[in-house]
């Protein structure tokens, strides 16, 4: 359990100093959003790739659906709020990110026996929600409330971490609204300080609301409702690579080779 404990602390160490400082792609077919908030997928989607078809599962084909509607409405809004908001919202997107690379490793592989293999596939999500943390230490700005949202926020993303209930975490969709109740003290904080005079704040507000306490929390209720749903029939982990082909830890047979290139047409023929 130690190794656990590692990747907690590196996902949420910095959160908890904020706490005491504030006293408190690439082609692939995307999959649709439901309405209601639940992100909804097919039982698999295929995209396309160099070496043919690949069938998405549905938790990968699902958060690339959170990916690329609510999300992205979220950081197309930050743009009329100025460049410090923009840019830390590039941050909290880019988190998002490299969440989906550890949502398709779980889709593709077993779960580890080694904890130093799945705190080596978490890092980069650390390393990106610290990012997102940085931005609300220091000086405070005008943008100080976005920014602690985004911190308290992104903390939602460490529910791949779960591992059962005797780890001191939330189950996941607990955790998750656990993170969006600490966000939504700062996104209050900005309604209150814009509803008037700037519209512009209240919509970045309702969508960062949709996207997390919505979305993101049916995402996790849907498909990681008791912690991170491993392949039971997948690869190794230590031997899984982005972009690998997943159809094999679905019980296929794999991607078959592309076909040759076709012959070159014939010379030309000789003048006459």
């Amino acid at each position: 359990m130690g190794a656990l404990e590692g990747i907690l602390e590196r996902l949420e160490a910095v959160a908890t100093r904020l706490e005491s400082a504030a006293g408190s792609s690439g082609g692939a077919t995307v999959a649709t959003l439901s309405s209601g908030g639940s992100v909804a997928a097919p039982a698999s989607v295929t995209a396309s790739s160099p070496s043919g078809e690949v069938a998405l599962p549905s938790s990968v084909a699902s958060f690339d659906a959170l990916l690329a509607g609510p999300l992205r409405k979220l950081t197309s809004l930050a743009a009329p709020l100025g460049p410090e908001i923009v840019d830390a919202a590039s941050l909290f997107e880019a988190a998002f990110a490299a969440e989906r690379h550890v949502i398709a490793a779980i889709a593709a592989c077993k779960k580890p026996a080694d904890m130093g293999d799945l705190q080596a596939l978490i890092a980069p999500v650390g390393e990106a929600m610290s990012r997102v943390f940085a931005r609300a230490e220091g000086r405070r700005t005008d943008a100080f409330n976005h920014y602690k949202a985004m911190a308290e926020a992104v903390q939602a993303l460490s529910f791949v971490a779960f591992q059962g209930p005797d780890m001191g975490m939330s189950m996941p969709v607990s955790h998750v609204s656990e993170a969006w109740q600490s966000a939504e003290f700062y996104g209050n904080k900005i309604l209150m300080e814009h509803k008037a005079a700037n519209p512009e704040h209240v919509a970045w507000v309702r969508a960062f609301k949709e996207l997390v306490s919505i979305d993101l929390k049916a995402y996790v209720k849907e498909h990681h409702i008791t912690g991170p749903t491993w392949n039971p029939k997948g690869g190794d982990l230590k031997a899984w690579k982005p972009g690998a082909n997943v159809t094999i830890a679905l019980g296929g047979g794999g991607v078959p080779p592309p076909p040759p290139p076709p012959p070159p047409p014939p010379p030309p023929s000789p003048p006459p």
